[in-house]
């Protein structure tokens, strides 16, 4: 029952993070006819994976984590994922070369922020200039029942070719994962990851807390731009 509850609090969070970043909220006496941004008219594909067959069509491709700083990872070796040894937390745009999709079975008691069922489902993968295998999960499995998160963790195309329209020192302050003023929510939230709290849901005038791998930010929004930007 306990692993059934983390599993839907997970998935509720996914949800609400993606619709958040790229559904924002839409406040009393916004106008409707505000004209779309260039941002607004990106559309991240969606390759809609709800079971093992249609994860294996992940095998030799490329994506990237849109979810930054949700994902834990271990290694891989011997077909097995090591549990023993997290490798790290996945960050925001990290580019991933999948090599293989797996179930496994995590040890009892394993803290993470990975839901449970009976059997996790692994994307087995590699990272540019590191040869090394890893792996995170991407769903689960509970008997006849399959949950996956894909369509809402990763980018299955470069963002840097999805939001080519950003200025050059906007994309290495994203690269970096440096923050700055002047940026816009969505630009900040692929530069520190999913956002941890907020002090109200007006997207794009408010101050947002964020833990990039386990350093704090704190950044508030005026007019959907970065006024303030605090590392805690």
């Amino acid at each position: 029952m306990a692993t059934l509850l983390v599993a839907a609090i997970f998935g509720i969070r996914v949800y609400f993070v993606w619709k958040e970043r790229h559904e924002p909220v839409v406040v009393k006496n916004q106008r409707q006819d505000r004209p779309l941004t260039d941002d607004d008219v990106v559309q991240p594909r969606k390759l809609y994976i709800d079971d093992l067959k249609s994860a294996k069509t992940l095998i030799g491709k490329t994506i990237w984590i849109q979810a930054g700083y949700e994902l834990d990872y271990y290694p891989y070796s011997s077909h097995s994922v090591v549990f023993a040894h997290k490798a790290g937390v996945l960050p925001s745009i990290q580019a991933m070369d999948i090599k293989d999709v797996v179930l496994a079975k995590a040890p009892a008691g394993l803290v993470s922020r990975v839901p449970h069922g009976d059997k996790q489902v692994y994307a087995v993968f590699t990272m540019p200039g590191d040869a090394k295998q890893y792996a995170t999960a991407i769903g689960y499995e509970q008997g006849s029942d399959s949950t996956y998160y894909c369509d809402d963790v990763f980018y299955y195309d470069d963002p840097h070719q999805l939001y080519k329209h950003w200025p050059a020192d906007v994309w290495q302050a994203v690269d970096q994962h440096q923050p700055k003023a002047g940026m816009n929510e969505l630009q900040t939230a692929m530069a520190l990851g999913v956002m941890q709290q907020s002090d109200s849901s007006s997207y794009g005038d408010r101050s947002v807390t964020y833990d990039a791998g386990g350093k704090k930010w704190s950044v508030s929004f005026q007019h959907n731009k970065a006024t303030t930007v605090q590392a805690e």
